[in-house]
């Protein structure tokens, strides 16, 4: 083994380079190849698994090539700048290598279906194949030879493509002809990625920019928003918007059905930026494509039925709009219609489809201020097309933590019981409800022997946490239908956390405030007042019947609770 110090020119030298599975703990890095080069602790290193990989790999080159690279020895990490150069290096490396020699070390045969019994840990297929910088490790070589446990050949990429891309989803032409004979949507490389796994967070990112050709500073320690600099690196160099299709619908769809642990469906709301912190969120675009700006105007404008050019950009259907990346959000003009009975909710359609549907897909969005949100679940008769609106989207969550409800169930219930909490598992054992943007709504059914019911909606959204009470269910309707008032609810979930941050706008004077519902048919009314505005992430809820004789009633808006003058 030689070990040069100004290494070589990787396009001008014939090298091949090794792809392989880390064993924690039993690699030989760069310092100890060093130390080896000059019979410092030799046979401790001769005897370790990493060097005997190395060697044997050798062994195979031997007579074929003058260099092997191997990533676990030939990077000195301990230099943060040489390791960001390797990492930005990386594709180009194997690209550039006259071989890849992959080893897989815990098999003896090429996998032709998964073995979930040898492989449970690993989705039933060898290590190799789940981990996250061996993807761009099979598509870079032109020429990729698989080597068993033993060091045997058993097949090279081309010959095993059909296996490959049962395995992991990338497309037989890649595979065979490279990323150069294919342009995919950034959708439909993330989710080859999707199912991956690194031992850090900010692998997930750093492993994926050779495939994206760009470049970025490597910043360990920042956790999942190293995959939000690589989205928004993205951005800088291509209008792609199926950056924004993950968990998207066709253009025709009303709905996302989400499938629960039973197997069923059921619509379940949401909320998040409109950048995810992970590939596993693209796990289902596999088939989405882009689209050519004029195939999406026109493919829109039948489905919109509106013209062509008013729903481009600026009129101009030869070019798909840029983004502009600022600290408001990301900037850029998209064709939306807003959905009936919800001014804050949007469908907006994107420049991509999925192979088997010219329709393009479309995901929903909620107006908080001047920032819009990823909104999911929302559903109904959507609004006429009016024109486009140059957005602002949220590029990251602000207040991931959530919020936890208390609701308070006063004496003065007059016979009024709890009887329904939906989603039921949000409920903890002390009756408390906690919320976050992947729960964000909880409903409380409250019912009397008669059967007249009203409900409590606790909601969290955009990082505001928000409170309604519906007391128009019908009446004698027993049990009260609460998947169904969740759904229309969620429907006006953005709305009711912008009137309440308006409430919550003046906490320094008022830190409680009280809402009315009139029980229809009756002189009664649903009080419930909210507290807690401090810097807690708790509020308590109190929930009392109150009597309006005449069925005269307070509208459905915040107001100051006047305290008791004693």
């Amino acid at each position: 083994i030689e070990i040069f110090a100004d290494g070589c020119d990787d396009t001008a030298t014939k090298y091949c380079i090794l792809s392989h599975r880390w064993i924690e703990g039993k690699e030989v890095n760069y310092e100890q190849m060093k130390e080896f080069a000059k019979f410092d602790n030799a046979k401790e290193i001769q005897s370790c698994h990493g060097y005997q990989k190395i060697l044997k790999a050798c062994n195979v080159a031997d007579g074929l090539f003058e260099y092997l690279w191997a990533d676990t020895c030939c990077i000195d990490k301990r230099n943060s700048s040489e390791l960001s150069e390797a990492i930005n290096s990386m594709f180009r490396w194997y690209k550039n290598s006259t071989r890849c020699y992959t080893y897989l070390h815990d098999t003896s045969d090429f996998p032709t279906g998964p073995d979930f019994t040898t492989f449970g840990n690993y989705n039933g297929w060898p290590e190799w194949f789940s981990r996250g910088w061996t993807l761009q490790e099979l598509i870079a070589p032109s020429d990729l030879q698989f080597f068993n446990k033993h060091w045997k050949e058993i097949g090279d990429k081309r010959n095993r493509a059909t296996e490959i891309k049962e395995i992991m989803g990338v497309p037989l032409r890649v595979l065979m002809n490279g990323l150069s004979s294919y342009r995919p949507s950034f959708a439909e490389v993330m989710s080859w990625a999707a199912e991956r796994k690194t031992k850090l967070f900010e692998d997930e990112a750093y492993s994926l920019i050779g495939l994206l050709d760009i470049n970025m500073p490597m910043l360990y320690g920042e956790g999942k928003k190293a995959f939000q600099r690589l989205q928004l690196e993205f951005m800088r160099m291509s209008n792609d918007q199926s950056i924004f299709a993950w968990r998207a619908n066709n253009a025709g769809d009303t709905e996302v059905a989400e499938r629960t642990e039973g197997g069923n469906t059921r619509v379940m709301g949401w909320t998040s930026a409109v950048l995810p912190d992970g590939p596993i969120a693209f796990r289902r675009c596999r088939d989405v494509i882009q689209m050519e700006p004029k195939a999406f105007y026109r493919s829109l404008s039948r489905e919109w039925e509106s013209d062509a050019n008013a729903l481009a950009a600026d009129g101009e259907c030869e070019a798909l709009p840029a983004f502009t990346v600022t600290n408001r959000g990301i900037r850029i003009p998209l064709p939306l219609r807003p959905y009936y009975g919800c001014p804050s909710v949007f469908r907006v359609a994107l420049a991509c489809r999925r192979k088997s549907n010219l329709t393009p897909l479309t995901i929903d969005l909620a107006a908080f201020g001047p920032i819009h949100y990823r909104y999911s679940g929302a559903d109904g008769p959507l609004q006429p097309f009016s024109g486009n609106q140059r957005l602002h989207l949220a590029y990251r969550d602000e207040t991931p933590h959530g919020i936890t409800f208390k609701l308070i169930e006063t004496t003065a219930l007059h016979c009024f019981r709890r009887c329904l909490v939906f989603p039921p598992k949000i409920e903890s054992e002390d009756g408390s409800l906690h919320l976050s943007s992947t729960n964000p709504l909880a409903i409380v059914v409250y019912a009397n022997a008669s059967n007249t019911s009203f409900a409590i909606a606790c909601g969290y959204c955009f990082g505001q946490d928000w409170v309604h009470v519906i007391c128009d269910e019908p009446r004698y309707k027993s049990p009260p239908d609460a998947e169904r008032i969740y759904k229309r609810t969620w429907n006006r979930g953005a709305e009711y956390a912008r009137l309440m941050a308006e409430a919550c706008s003046s906490k320094t004077v008022q830190p409680h405030y009280v809402k009315h519902g009139h029980l229809l048919g009756t002189t009664w009314a649903v009080r419930i007042a909210c507290g807690g505005w401090e810097k807690s992430n708790d509020r308590i809820v109190t929930v009392d019947v109150v009597e309006f004789p005449g069925g005269c009633c307070k509208t459905l808006t915040w107001e100051p609770m006047i305290p008791k003058v004693l």
